[in-house]
């Protein structure tokens, strides 16, 4: 399971992004700051693994965002939305510590799959963009086709695909079947339109989701 604490200064956006994500069998939400400022504090003593960082339009990113060790020295995963957030302030965000940045707009299923990305260490940026500077990220001059939003679980194995591991080993790492993974492989392979799993990793990359 994830462990999130959702951040915000407003009460009902706490609340709205709450409710979005209290459905999620992978997430467990911890009890939100009432304030950012406390946000340091709460982390320290709750052990999140995904603080969720909700920017009201307007409101600057409270710098720096890289959130200090827990109790057990892990260190909680930053993912940021912001009001419609450009390439430049998205690179803004990575450089001061945050491993994703989404829009605002973003459904639920999206800041899901997202939350489950920065929590395997992954960078999520918006489709987009290609990967501000600072993030070493597969490029190239193509535009990037539509892709479906993947599911908390397929971002779960694309990320063990990135790192070279075959079925069986994703199978035993995430304690289900090894045709379980086929599936979530090929459904994956369907939603990013690729057919192999290099392109897979590479076409992950473009959006952002893999550093290379």
């Amino acid at each position: 399971m994830t462990r999130v604490v959702i951040a915000a200064s407003s009460p009902a956006v706490r609340a709205g992004l709450g409710a979005l994500l209290a459905g999620v069998p992978a997430l467990t939400l911890l009890e939100s700051p009432t304030t950012l400022g406390a946000l340091a504090d709460l982390v320290e003593t709750v052990e999140a693994d995904v603080v969720l960082l909700a920017l009201e339009p307007g409101e600057a990113l409270p710098l720096p965002l890289a959130v200090q060790p827990d109790a057990a020295g892990r260190e909680p995963a930053v993912l940021v939305l912001g009001d419609e957030p450009t390439e430049a302030w998205a690179s803004r965000a990575l450089r001061a510590g945050a491993r994703g940045v989404l829009p605002r707009t973003a459904s639920g299923e999206q800041i899901a799959a997202a939350v489950a990305a920065v929590a395997a260490r992954l960078v999520v940026l918006p489709e987009y963009s290609r990967g501000p500077p600072s993030v070493p990220a597969f490029r190239t001059g193509a535009p990037l086709p539509p892709v479906h939003p993947l599911t908390p679980r397929e971002v779960e194995v694309l990320a063990m695909v990135a790192e070279g591991l075959g079925n069986k080993l994703i199978a035993v790492r995430l304690g289900i079947s090894e045709h379980t993974v086929k599936t979530h492989v090929a459904t994956t392979f369907g939603k990013l339109g690729v057919s192999t799993r290099a392109e897979a990793v590479a076409m992950a990359a473009r959006l952002g989701l893999i550093m290379l």
